[in-house]
C-alpha cells in the first residue's frame, strides 16, 4: 500500500524494483508501465514480513532484500539449479548462545 524501497536496475533503465512494509516486492517495466513480477514475503505462522531494503547485484541478475524479521531474501532471474540444495532456513552457530553482559549490564558482541 505504500512504497518504502525503490531500486533501479544497474544498467537496464526500463526495470525498477519497488517494495514496502506490506510485504510486496514488485519488478516493473517502466517503459510499458506494467508489473513484470510480484513476490510476497509471507512468513509461515507469522503473516507477512515488512520489506525494509532491496539491492540489485552488479550484473542485474539477482537482488536481495531484508525484512522486519531479520531475514535476508535472495531472488534471481533464470535457472535456480545453484540454489536448489540450500536449506529453507540457515542460522549462524552463535544465534542461540546466551548473551554476555559487561559490568554495566550492556550486551557484548
Amino acid at each position: 500500500d505504500e512504497v518504502f524501497v525503490l531500486e533501479a536496475h544497474p544498467f537496464d533503465q526500463r526495470i525498477m524494483l519497488s517494495a514496502g512494509h506490506d510485504g510486496n516486492i514488485f519488478i516493473w517495466d517502466l517503459e510499458k508501465g506494467t508489473k513484470i513480477r510480484n513476490y510476497f514475503n509471507m512468513i509461515e505462522g507469522q503473516g507477512h514480513g515488512a520489506v525494509f531494503d532491496c539491492k540489485f547485484s552488479p550484473d542485474g541478475q539477482h537482488f536481495a532484500c531484508t525484512d522486519s524479521h531479520g531475514h535476508l531474501l535472495l531472488f534471481g532471474f533464470g535457472c535456480n539449479k545453484y540454489f536448489e540444495k540450500i536449506p529453507d532456513q540457515m542460522f549462524f552457530h552463535t544465534d542461540y548462545r546466551p548473551l554476555i553482559r559487561d559490568a554495566n549490564n550492556y550486551v557484548l558482541d
